[in-house]
């Protein structure tokens, strides 16, 4: 589905503050803030991009987009890495992620790079 995004952010401001960004654009948007219920949701329903914070409870953010890019119905779903960490690059490429946004990020970029990920150039709705 090109218009759903999977937001996974145990930090309930910025997590919430993805939403409502996505939304206005028009996107569907499912938020979740553990990795257990991440795994669960991503095997029962498609989606268009995974944005994924690196520290969550449970598994990492690294573990998570490992396992998306190792499962062969969802190694094509993008996964955008959210993180403050100044290793943001270094981690992108080990653990196969297809790009990052380095927290605190600007609401702009964080728009852009959800419309260049799900092929949407304006709003969906």
């Amino acid at each position: 589905m090109r218009d759903k995004v999977l937001v996974i952010e145990d930090e309930p401001v910025i997590g919430e503050m993805m939403c409502i960004l996505l939304e206005i654009e028009g996107y569907k948007v499912i938020s979740l803030s553990d990795t257990a219920s991440a795994m669960r949701k991503l095997k029962n329903e498609e989606v268009a991009l995974v944005m994924l914070d690196l520290n969550l409870a449970g598994e990492d953010g690294q573990q998570v987009c490992r396992y998306i890019k190792e499962q062969p119905d969802l190694k094509h779903t993008p996964v955008v890495l959210v993180s403050a960490s100044p290793d943001l690059p270094q981690i992108k490429d080990k653990c196969g992620a297809d790009d990052y946004l380095s927290k605190p990020f600007e609401l702009p970029d964080f728009v852009e790079k959800v419309k260049r990920f799900t092929g949407s150039s304006s709003n969906v709705a």
